[in-house]
């Protein structure tokens, strides 16, 4: 059945495909995970090739970015990459080390943007991978564009398309990001540290838009009519012109990134109180259209901005910026320990901006004056955006609710 899908989407025999999988949204899949790639090789045939982003799970990337020098003791105990037994990331999914440990896989030399190939143009994907700017020109997604390959989702978010990467190399516009860290790799044998350098992958342009800026660039081109959409088993899918997404990508960025964008804002925090009723308002009749999609009653979030300023036990915090209300966070006691931060809200051209953590800063304190020891927030099933922000801020699950209607 899955085959079948495939079919139905556009993979072909003899295509070159770059796969990004959640094998949990295709479904249930009789004898197990790895029977969605041999179903893949099946359509692909002999002649065609599959490949991978894999990365390494032993990557000292977040220990070591940024740092001028490398701390001995670190640079003595971290063991080296090595291409033949590194295992993939395991938090991007199974199929990345399923796909490594498949007869006659080649992968790439690159330790932290690690590719995997199988396929008669295996080797000529992974091989010279540059170790820097190892997502630009020589790496496997130029090598990708170039054999006319196609990038495949199943089930996978948009925002996880890492040939985007290559089009923010590529990409002719100012001030990009630059990120520099340390790796370990063998050479004659031997361990040898290498500082890398590159294009930062996680901001390398500053974006304020509601969802991840890579959602936005595949969103654009869909609805300009490139891309095929369907399912495979459960899971929407996605099948992407390598060639032409990254030059439409590359064409996105330089258009809206000609000119320097300031990352900063100032950024002010205070508490509301009755005086800021109307701005308060205002924020949450912006939030709930976010949320529902849907026209609010003024009446209604009145009513309710009023229980939430006369309530002892909850702040409201309002931050502004360029003169006017940008974000709203509301801190509530809920026991003597414990703290719940709710309702967070920032306007969409200020986000990725440093708003949402101002804001808890302030929260937190307030809570941490009150004598609680933990601070929680609920949030969406769904809400990926919002979980990666808190996050980024140091929150972590601690429990998992489970529901259903009755």
């Amino acid at each position: 059945m899955i085959a079948a899908n495939l079919l139905e989407l556009g993979v072909a025999a003899g295509d070159v495909v770059m796969l990004h999988a959640s094998v949990r949204a295709i479904g249930w899949v009789a004898g197990g995970p790895d029977q969605v790639l041999h179903a893949l090789f099946d359509v692909l045939g002999e002649t065609g090739t599959l490949t991978m982003y894999i990365g390494w799970d032993g990557s000292p990337y977040d220990i070591t970015i940024g740092l001028p020098e490398l701390p001995p003791q670190l640079a003595e105990v971290w063991p080296p990459f090595d291409p033949a037994t590194a295992h993939a990331v395991q938090s991007w999914g199974i199929l990345g080390e399923i796909l490594r440990t498949w007869p006659g896989a080649k992968r790439s030399v690159h330790p932290d943007s690690s590719f995997v190939a199988v396929g008669p143009r295996a080797d000529e994907l992974v091989m010279d991978h540059p170790l820097q700017y190892g997502m630009g020109e020589g790496s496997p997604l130029a090598k990708l564009c170039e054999a006319k390959g196609k990038v495949l989702l199943l089930g996978s978010p948009l925002s996880n398309v890492t040939l985007l990467h290559y089009a923010e190399h590529k990409a002719d516009v100012p001030d990009k990001a630059i990120a520099r860290y340390w790796v370990p790799v063998l050479r004659n044998d031997a361990k040898e540290w290498v500082r890398i350098e590159e294009f930062d992958t996680t901001e390398c342009l500053p974006w304020f838009g509601p969802d991840d800026m890579f959602v936005a660039i595949i969103q654009d081109y869909i609805k300009s009519g490139c891309g095929v959409v369907g399912r495979v088993g459960a899971a929407q899918s996605h099948l992407l012109d390598a060639a032409d997404l990254s030059q439409f990508a590359i064409e996105w960025i330089e258009e809206r990134y000609a000119d320097p964008i300031d990352r900063d804002v100032e950024v002010e925090v205070a508490v509301a109180g009755p005086a800021q009723h109307d701005e308060v308002v205002a924020l949450f009749e912006l939030m709930e259209e976010e949320t529902t999609g849907t026209p609010v009653s003024r009446r209604r979030v009145s009513a309710r901005v009023d229980e939430f300023l006369e309530d002892p036990d909850r702040r409201t915090f309002v931050a502004r910026a360029g003169g006017r209300s940008v974000g709203l966070l509301v801190a509530l006691k809920h026991s003597q320990e414990r703290g719940i931060l709710e309702q967070a809200y920032v306007d969409p051209d200020y986000r990725r901006r440093g708003i949402l953590r101002e804001l808890e800063i302030d929260a937190a304190g307030y809570l941490l004056s009150l004598g609680c020891c933990t601070v929680q927030v609920h949030i969406d099933v769904g809400n990926e955006a919002a979980r990666e922000a808190w996050r980024a801020l140091g929150y972590a699950p601690s429990k998992e609710f489970l529901e259903r209607p009755l």
